[in-house]
Order: C-alpha cells, then sequence, then structure tokens
C-alpha cells in the first residue's frame, strides 16, 4: 500500500510559500516539504544534502529573505526551488531528494 500524503492547495498563503508535512518511509517518520514557487507546486524531502538535518530554520520557514531560494538554515547553502539543486555552500550541485506529486483541481497528492 502506497504512503500518501494530501495537502490542500489553499493552505498555501502566497506565492511563494511551502506546506510542510510528516511521512513514513521503511518504518521511520521524515518530513517533506511542497514549495508554490511561481505558480507551480514542487515536493522535497526535507533533508539537506550536506549534513542530515532539516532545512528549515523555524517550521515551515523554507525561503530566505528575498524569497528566491530556498535556505538551509544550519549552514546557509541555497537551493533553487524548482529543481532542488544546490546553487550555493558545500552541498554545490547536489539535488534535494524530489517527491512525486500528483496535482488536482484542489489539492496536492504526494506518494511515497
Amino acid at each position: 500500500m502506497d504512503n500518501k500524503v494530501v495537502i490542500r492547495k489553499e493552505d498555501f498563503d502566497k506565492d511563494p510559500s511551502t506546506v510542510k508535512f510528516k511521512f513514513l518511509e521503511e518504518g521511520k517518520e521524515h518530513s517533506g516539504f511542497i514549495v508554490l514557487f511561481q505558480q507551480k507546486y514542487y515536493a522535497y524531502k526535507n533533508k539537506c544534502q550536506h549534513l542530515a538535518v532539516e532545512l528549515d530554520w523555524d517550521n515551515n520557514e523554507f525561503f530566505e529573505e528575498e524569497e528566491k531560494f530556498i535556505v538551509c538554515a544550519t549552514h546557509g547553502a541555497l537551493y533553487d526551488p524548482q529543481t532542488g539543486k544546490c546553487l550555493m555552500g558545500p552541498c554545490l550541485g547536489k539535488n534535494l531528494e524530489i517527491l512525486s506529486i500528483k496535482i488536482k483541481a484542489d489539492e496536492l497528492i504526494i506518494t511515497i
């Protein structure tokens, strides 16, 4: 049976913004997040590619001040919100782990 998470589009308060969620994978709880950026949705595991830490500095705060890049609160790495690629920092060139997302009329379904 698939592990699915359903997020409603109305949970996003602006563009850009994020919604954080929890999921089970191999019996362990992990977190992920969906990014609404330039009117498109992207889903990633909430795990830095440099250290095995969550990216958000405060619960569900993933963007840097200018809201152009996802930032790792631990060491300041910057990730492209559309691709998950690290553009600056110790994980340069690596990518966030992408989660499968299905977009419906008013909800987003993430399948783990």
